[in-house]
């Protein structure tokens, strides 16, 4: 299967609201990431962003995990 993570360059392929529709600084840049298998490489990226975050906030590090374990226990975060 050919998709933007293994062929291609980095591209504006998505855009970030937030759900609660507070305005997000200009500055700020964001990645999308599919954690649900069809990435492997997006998979080793999260259980890293996990082991980073641990000390500062156990509870998202071990709600990532748990996400990578089992991606159909979370919600599709997409329309």
């Amino acid at each position: 299967m050919t998709t933007g993570a293994n062929q291609g360059g980095f591209e504006d392929r998505f855009r970030v609201t937030r759900v609660d529709r507070q305005p997000i600084k200009p500055e700020r840049r964001y990645i999308v990431l599919a954690y649900d298998g069809s990435d492997p490489h997006a998979q080793v990226a999260l259980e890293a962003y996990a082991d980073s975050i641990q000390a500062e906030n156990p509870n998202m590090a071990e709600d990532l995990r748990d996400a990578l374990r089992c991606p159909q226990a979370y919600p599709a975060q997409h329309d």
